[in-house]
């Protein structure tokens, strides 16, 4: 089995260094979401681009979803494309792979980076995710900051109490962000893309909450 993800920042000729910084930190902490898988590999190369490789099963999804949570630059989307499939990964470097796979994951990126509404690809996406993710996509793009850090807290199972106090901020405008930032919309579609792939992510899920809370401290 080998699941693909490519990143790739929108609009990054016209960034800042910040935006790479933020990207070569994504790269650190992408690495500690799939270290104790039996193959990975995380790089963050050609200036703009994150290449990842799992062995879980349509892991590289949710990796994308939880990679733009913590994105911090909305001037700059990430755009993401990946693909599963029932192969065994070639020997060698990575880098140097020139599967079908990831020929058709870099095709399908280069059709939505133009887009304005849909930040997802996959080759031989069904309608029923295109949709989900269209979805999904808007809702991300639409976070403030502190939106993000509302939905990521409650993802994370941390309670509305238990966030007003590490945010500073009252019960009420906790509610009031998490209201805002469509949040329970956010919950129903990652809900609907665990079933639809019939892949576990709660080990995925406790990985992203350890580096948002590093991002917290930071």
């Amino acid at each position: 089995m080998i699941s693909v993800l490519i990143m790739d920042v929108s609009g990054s000729s016209r960034a800042g260094e910040e935006v790479f910084e933020h990207l070569s930190w994504l790269e650190k902490e992408i690495s500690t979401w799939v270290s104790d898988e039996d193959f990975f590999h995380v790089d963050y190369r050609m200036g703009d681009e994150l290449f990842i490789l799992s062995s879980t099963r349509h892991y590289t999804l949710f990796i994308a979803i939880y990679a733009k949570l913590l994105w911090p630059d909305n001037d700059f989307p990430l755009k993401c494309s990946y693909i599963s499939a029932d192969t065994e990964p070639p020997e060698g470097d990575p880098e140097q792979w020139s599967s079908q796979e990831i020929k058709d994951t870099r095709s399908a990126l280069d059709e939505i980076k133009k887009s304005a509404i849909q930040d997802f690809a996959s080759p031989g996406m069904t309608d029923e995710i295109d949709v989900a993710t269209m979805y999904l996509t808007d809702i991300l793009n639409g976070m403030t900051p502190l939106q993000q850090e509302v939905a990521s807290l409650r993802l994370g199972g941390m309670r509305q109490k238990d966030i007003s106090l590490m945010l500073d901020k009252n019960e009420s405008t906790i509610s009031a962000h998490y209201r805002k930032s469509r949040g329970r919309q956010l919950e129903r579609i990652l809900s609907f893309l665990v079933q639809y792939h019939d892949t576990d992510i709660d080990k995925l899920n406790e990985k992203f909450t350890a580096s948002f809370n590093r991002r917290l401290e930071s």
